[in-house]
């Protein structure tokens, strides 16, 4: 692909989050190692060696941590209080260059093993099909609390259900969310103010960008990558054992 539409590529990365569940008091979760490295750290340099230098990072909960983990390698904002992935990105959003077309936004807890590669081919699908939001999916063979993939008779996109919200037919499906996301710029400028706050937690889910894409008559398309292990979130500390033992095999 040509370097050009990657200079017209920014990349925002969520690393505000409290990540309860790793325990963590003095650093935030994205600021551990993983074989030496800062999990966010591998994500960044892979981001570089893909050819996208616009990297802003949504700080927070412990920021001085990420920032010490990836020094002047990025640009960053603050999230002042944790009202979830939509709100943070809507705190990057103001911050995006003018010359910038697609935005791509990744979390900085799950997306360590994406190649360099895999953010080119974003890039590229999302020029090539003409999307305004375009997501990365992958088969999980135990999707249990993950986002399921809704398709139509026609295999297009019909929504994401969490899977809380699940009936039992939805809960079978295997195709799941990542929460990499590709946007066209305008749409998501336009249209990330648009995210309700869900009732039950009081947050911005920036899930819901994909509802308020096809009810605006945008175009959406998933981005379905076969081999899973692309992607490893780490919530705990036995994920990020798992992660370890991955990065060396």
């Amino acid at each position: 692909m040509t370097n050009s539409n990657l200079t017209h590529t920014a990349a925002i990365i969520l690393a505000a989050g409290r990540g309860s569940r790793m325990k963590a008091k003095s650093k935030n979760k994205v600021a551990f190692k993983i074989n030496g490295r800062s999990m966010v750290g591998y994500t960044v340099d892979h981001l570089l060696e893909a050819g996208i230098k616009d990297i802003t990072a949504v700080v927070g909960f412990q920021a001085d941590s990420v920032r010490s983990a990836l020094k002047d390698q990025v640009a960053y904002v603050i999230q002042e209080e944790q009202l979830g992935t939509g709100d943070a990105i809507k705190t990057a959003v103001s911050s995006i260059g003018s010359n910038i077309e697609t935005v791509l936004t990744v979390y900085g807890d799950d997306s360590a093993f994406y190649p360099a590669s895999l953010f080119q081919e974003m890039v590229a699908k999302k020029e090539t099909e003409h999307c305004d939001l375009l997501f990365l999916t992958i088969h999980k063979e135990d999707p249990t609390g993950l986002g399921r993939i809704v398709r139509d008779a026609t295999g297009k996109i019909s929504r994401i259900v969490e899977e809380k919200n699940a009936t039992e037919e939805e809960r079978q499906i295997k195709e799941i969310n990542t929460g990499f996301y590709c946007f066209d710029k305008e749409f998501l400028v336009d249209h990330i103010g648009d995210i309700q706050k869900n009732p039950l937690s009081g947050e911005y889910y920036l899930t819901d960008m994909v509802e308020i894409a096809l009810k605006n008559g945008k175009k959406v398309e998933a981005f379905l990558v076969e081999d899973d292990s692309i992607w490893h979130g780490v919530n705990n500390r036995l994920d990020l054992a798992k992660a370890q033992k991955k990065i060396k095999s």
